[in-house]
Order: structure tokens, then C-alpha cells, then sequence
């Protein structure tokens, strides 16, 4: 009985499927601008974690000499 008295209209179906459709595409480039934003930092985190393993692994250099 209620889908009786609310009449619809192909108006009302084309506005919502636009709308919708809107949305979903503004959602898909939200989820793909956050992944790429993570990877990209995610990169430059591992980069910097690389550089100071391998500078705690290097030797400290010899120390200088006393020249007589």
C-alpha cells in the first residue's frame, strides 16, 4: 500500500541514478588518491628505514693518526 502513494516518477529515477553515480565515482578517487598517498609514504618510510639500518652496520672510521 505505501508504494502506492508514493508516486514515481522517471525524473526522480534519472536524479537519483546521477547523483548516485556522482558519488560513487567521487568515492572510487577518494579510495584511489588515500591508496596512493599511503604508498607513497610507505616508500619514503621504508627508504629512510634502509639508510639507517645500513648506517648502524658500517664500522666507525679508524681514528686519525698522530703525525710526529
Amino acid at each position: 500500500m505505501a508504494l502506492a502513494l508514493v508516486p514515481t516518477t522517471p525524473a526522480t529515477n534519472v536524479a537519483f541514478f546521477a547523483i548516485f553515480g556522482v558519488f560513487v565515482v567521487a568515492l572510487v578517487v577518494l579510495a584511489v588518491v588515500v591508496i596512493v598517498w599511503a604508498v607513497r609514504h610507505d616508500l619514503a618510510g621504508r627508504q629512510a628505514w634502509r639508510e639507517r639500518q645500513q648506517s648502524r652496520q658500517q664500522p666507525p672510521p679508524p681514528p686519525p693518526r698522530a703525525t710526529p
